[in-house]
């Protein structure tokens, strides 16, 4: 089984390799070898030139060890980390809800075309999260008056802490101007275009707060990570017409 394959058939073996590795949660060397009947010097060879390529494969030390893609999701030939295809899915539905009569319709064939492409174990967590995510209506006239884009630094740090489920400690201004500290479990995202809000269990306050995300100052994941609470508490916070991505 060993020697040199023709570039064709190394670059079907390739694709084939990535295939089953996002498919699976985790597998082995030896399995993948027997699967693309080649040897284990074959495949070692082949995982260094997908590191190569940018293809981010994880595995464990020592004989046995489990391999896996880095937790993200894979379009095609392209690979998305977990906040690069959410906010993927998050653009496309979003232009949806603006609405455009020219491309409503292209944009809910490329949604669905983008969402079937993924592997099943990565379209299960795709899905958990779309269901955590609501859109509703546009902002009111008076939200808008205040409003202003929150920071990236902002933004990046709770979508992270949403994703992974990592409780985070913020620094949050209210409509008066007054600054407190608060640690939150950010169960939900709520949109009101173009308005951002973190539904989330308040362990200060032991009960549910909603967060407008631009009156957030500061944000900083700490290393606990928390459960998914009941949804219906979380689901009444929002407009009544507002439905999951």
């Amino acid at each position: 089984m060993g020697g040199d394959q023709p570039r064709e058939s190394r670059v079907l073996r390739l694709d084939k390799l990535k295939a089953l590795l996002a498919e699976r949660d985790s597998t082995t060397a030896a399995d993948l070898a027997e699967e693309l009947g080649v040897s284990m010097r074959t495949l070692h060879r082949d995982l260094a030139l997908l590191r190569e390529m940018g293809v981010p494969v994880e595995g464990d030390r020592g004989t046995g060890g489990g391999l896996r893609l880095e937790p993200g999701w894979s379009l095609g030939r392209v690979h998305l980390n977990e906040s690069e295809a959410l906010g993927l899915l998050l653009s496309l539905t979003i232009a949806e809800k603006v609405g455009s009569p020219l491309l409503l319709d292209d944009l809910r064939s490329i949604t669905r075309k983008v969402a079937a492409a993924f592997a099943p174990t990565q379209a299960r967590r795709i899905l958990a999260l779309r269901r955590r995510i609501l859109i509703g209506q546009a902002a009111s006239v008076q939200v808008l008056a205040g409003y202003t884009p929150p920071r990236p630094a902002v933004t990046k740090a709770l979508l992270d802490a949403f994703v992974r489920r990592r409780t985070a400690l913020v620094r949050y201004e209210d409509r008066h101007g007054a600054v407190t500290t608060r640690e939150i479990e950010l169960q939900f995202l709520y949109y009101s275009l173009p308005v951002w809000y973190a539904l989330a269990w308040d362990l200060l306050r032991d009960d549910i707060r909603s967060f407008r995300i631009d009156r957030i100052r500061d944000v900083r994941l700490l290393p606990t990570e928390f459960r998914l609470r009941p949804p219906d508490p979380f689901l009444a916070a929002g407009e009544a017409t507002a439905r999951t991505m």
